[in-house]
């Protein structure tokens, strides 16, 4: 049991920032995005610090916190990429890899070279995403985990608090619903 010292919230980053953080760039690998996260964290913590049951440590209620953000932000991100990957971190921009010195492409994208490719491609993703959206969010969430974000069965059994059964089904319903909806909506 903890006793409500622990609820000072002028204390929480001092306290749990670096171990939240250190967390959260174990999960994202993306050093803003773990501080953005670390930061979602506290703001929603201290939101909702009147509702916390004092049935865990402080440290363990934001990790659970954090853990949500994790898992909207993995949602949020889809297959975005993000122009911050396509620079180092040491500042060296990388798009000169794609161009050359008269700013014609190296390798033109697909996306370019067939835009009747690229337009079924996108229909699929839609369609495929709806579907996704029709998941029970546990299913949903262990699916993206798994097939998305290549997470190992191991750190999902961990991050969801779940059996490697509990696991191994809410995959195989993921994947027969997802091939239910898409045989449904979806014509190649």
């Amino acid at each position: 049991m903890c006793d409500k010292t622990n609820l000072n919230v002028q204390t929480w980053l001092e306290d749990y920032g670096d171990y939240l953080f250190s967390y959260a760039l174990l999960k994202i690998k993306n050093r803003h995005q773990a501080e953005d996260l670390v930061q979602e964290t506290l703001l929603a913590a201290i939101t909702a610090k009147n509702t916390f049951s004092n049935r865990s440590s402080v440290k363990t209620w934001l990790t659970g916190i954090l853990k949500h953000k994790i898992i909207d932000a993995y949602r949020r991100q889809g297959r975005e990429t993000a122009i911050d990957d396509l620079i180092d971190q040491d500042g060296s921009d990388n798009l000169d890899y794609f161009f050359r010195t008269n700013g014609s492409w190296i390798d033109k994208p697909d996306v370019f070279s067939n835009p009747e490719s690229a337009l079924q491609q996108e229909e699929f993703y839609q369609v495929f995403q709806q579907c996704l959206s029709g998941l029970k969010p546990r299913q949903a969430d262990v699916f993206i985990a798994k097939e998305i974000y290549g997470m190992s069965n191991k750190d999902i059994c961990k991050d969801f608090s779940l059996s490697s059964t509990n696991v191994w089904v809410l995959m195989h319903r993921a994947r027969l619903s997802l091939s239910n909806c898409m045989k449904t909506y979806w014509t190649d």
